[in-house]
């Protein structure tokens, strides 16, 4: 093996780092969602624009190291078997999500939220990996388009999963194609221009390892934070009252 596949094979800690920061917020906003869901506090998580903001924020950061992971993933030269693994890892967690959420929100239950999501996305952006220059123009095309355009036809449910809603489905997440799919391209895009190829050392700071561990484990402590956070402010309302 070359020196340059000898790097690239290593992990990057930065980008493991990256994810687990995107993982951190995400776990601050959901508590703050389930805080006012259990009524300990009020906010708009649907209209207010701190809460819309931050989400928006949360899933580009999430999305941006998705199309730098799927980039990675082709210069590393991964197995088909790997990736098509891996997919069908990220979509039976998006099933689970959609079964869960229909028996506590029936009437919003999440039916393509940012696990669906990025099954389907890494599949479409996949080809893109090999050709970065023009992922990034079409990414912008797709953000730019998905943000500008909408029809009515759009807003049935079977539709919706591409985007361009004139009015957002009841759905507890929702993160359609357009302009999603444009952010991973993005991605894709931008990741020549970090330091793919370079071994970097893991840093000392045990914050900075602990940040690397969460986002070595990202599908799995996404899976998990929701009913431990949950189950957590259930057992202290109810020693409460």
């Amino acid at each position: 093996m070359s020196k340059e596949k000898t790097a690239i094979a290593r992990r990057l800690p930065w980008l493991d780092i990256s994810r687990g920061l995107a993982l951190c917020a995400m776990i601050v906003y959901h508590f703050c969602f389930d805080l006012q869901w259990f009524g300990m506090i009020e906010a708009d998580f649907y209209r207010d624009p701190f809460w819309t903001t931050a989400r928006t924020f949360i899933i580009t950061a999430f999305l941006l190291i998705v199309g730098i992971s799927l980039f990675v993933a082709h210069a590393r030269e991964i197995s088909a078997h790997a990736f098509w693994l891996r997919i069908l890892k990220v979509s039976a967690c998006a099933l689970i999500v959609s079964i869960a959420t229909y028996f506590l929100f029936p009437e919003s239950f999440i039916y393509f939220g940012v696990l669906h999501f990025i099954a389907i996305a890494s599949i479409l952006a996949w080809p893109f990996a090999a050709y970065p220059r023009f992922a990034l123009i079409f990414g912008i095309i797709v953000v730019l388009v998905g943000v500008t355009f909408s029809h009515s036809l759009f807003d049935n449910r079977a539709l919706s999963l591409i985007g361009f809603v004139t009015e957002l489905p009841r759905t507890e997440d929702y993160v359609p194609l357009f302009p999603w799919l444009g952010v991973v391209l993005i991605g894709i895009g931008a990741a020549p221009l970090l330091p793919i190829r370079k071994a970097t050392p893991s840093s000392p700071d045990r914050a900075a390892q602990l940040l690397a561990w969460m986002g070595q484990r990202s599908l799995w402590i996404y899976m998990l934070h929701q009913p431990i956070l949950i189950t957590v402010l259930w057992c202290v309302l109810a020693i409460m009252h």
